[in-house]
């Protein structure tokens, strides 16, 4: 439908995973983070691509477990943040693996597993510190004794989640003393099969943190979380190296000449300062080519870099193609990859790389290369 897509390397992908695998060793599992299309990479394309290779996967909503469940996808599927009510049922048949972090869902689940003859299997939220979704940590323990008298309900996990183990060690080494005391305290209840609290980050920056399981999203598709946990990975694992796998196109639709002092672009923000080549691309802000990366961006035609000139439109880009010889409409155009980083782009944009890769349309193509 449009001519933007995404190039993904499936090599890159398992790369990625047996990297990780060897940073926690045989003891710890691992769970691939297939939410939001996988962080642009294609969510069904990827849990299908690593499903061989471990038991679990992660998804946000419970909508998107059961679009894996549609697709085939056999693997253990937890939800990570919230199971839409009008499809708790059929996740429970399909067994699904359920986030709770009040009474009220807690008792739901428990009420329509019960009609349907099943047990439904949940894990228990713990907020050690990002104050997003889940139990206050000192409310835990009676939180877990009251849903331990639920019928239908199989305590299977229990999980954290970091606010900054990509940045600041000591709140993450706050947050791991803070889990620990409420395992301590759970243990005494009950002894909760998985306990998971590292992400890509912490997995690579604190040890502690892996448990039996961790979570591993950012880091699948070869991006670092931060500077910092990469320098502080490296120091650790000097043979840790991460491919990013993915590389974004679109084709140019048009060239022309233009002369000095001729405006770019919606608002004429951009005027030429000598007679000029442009070259029309067909991307905007639409596919996700972020509009921040007006006449700041750049892009590769022919292996060169042209700079973005004007404003970013809604499915259209100008780039200056000057420097470039023998350019033609149809031309390939590198928007993100080979050369030009995610961080580079983040940087420009003012944001980070997740946001970055996550907002490429999901609309678009996206092609599968071994």
């Amino acid at each position: 439908m449009y001519n933007s897509w995404v190039e993904i390397s499936k090599s890159a992908i398992l790369h990625n995973l047996a990297q990780y695998q060897k940073v926690v060793g045989q003891s710890v599992e691992i769970m691939p983070i297939v939410k939001s299309n996988a962080y642009g990479h294609g969510m069904v394309q990827m849990a299908k691509l690593v499903s061989s290779k471990t038991s679990w996967l992660g998804v946000v909503s419970l909508g998107e477990a059961l679009k894996l469940r549609k697709n085939k996808i056999k693997n253990r599927i937890f939800v990570l943040s919230y199971a839409q009510s009008n499809y708790l049922k059929q996740g429970i048949e399909q067994n699904i693996e359920l986030p709770v972090y009040d009474l009220p869902t807690a008792k739901l689940i428990s009420q329509i597993a019960a009609k349907s003859g099943k047990y439904a299997k949940i894990h228990i939220k713990v907020d050690t510190g990002a104050s997003r979704v889940g139990v206050l940590a000192q409310n835990a323990f009676e939180f877990i004794k009251k849903i331990s008298q639920l019928p239908n309900l199989e305590i299977v996990g229990i999980y954290s989640h970091f606010a900054a183990s990509e940045e600041n060690q000591k709140y993450t080494q706050l947050q791991v003393d803070k889990f620990g005391q409420v395992l301590n305290q759970s243990d005494q209840l009950r002894v909760i099969p998985y306990r998971h609290f590292a992400c890509s980050a912490a997995a690579l920056v604190k040890p502690q943190a892996h448990l039996n399981l961790i979570r591993l999203g950012l880091g699948l598709y070869g991006l670092w979380p931060s500077p910092l946990a990469k320098k502080i990975a490296l120091k650790h694992y000097p043979w840790l190296k991460l491919k990013p796998a993915l590389v974004w196109k679109t084709k140019i639709i048009q060239i022309k000449e233009i002369s000095a002092g001729t405006k770019i672009g919606y608002g004429c923000t951009y005027t030429a300062k000598k007679k000029m080549t442009i070259a029309v691309l067909a991307v905007g802000y639409w596919e996700g080519y972020d509009r921040h990366l007006s006449s700041k961006g750049q892009v590769l035609i022919k292996n060169k870099k042209c700079p973005v000139v004007g404003r970013i439109c809604m499915n259209l880009t100008m780039v200056d193609i000057s420097s470039v010889k023998n350019a033609k409409v149809g031309e390939e155009v590198v928007l993100l990859g080979k050369g030009i980083t995610v961080e580079s782009l983040a940087e420009k944009i003012g944001t980070i790389n997740y946001e970055v890769v996550t907002r490429i349309n999901p609309v678009l193509k996206r092609k599968y290369l071994n």
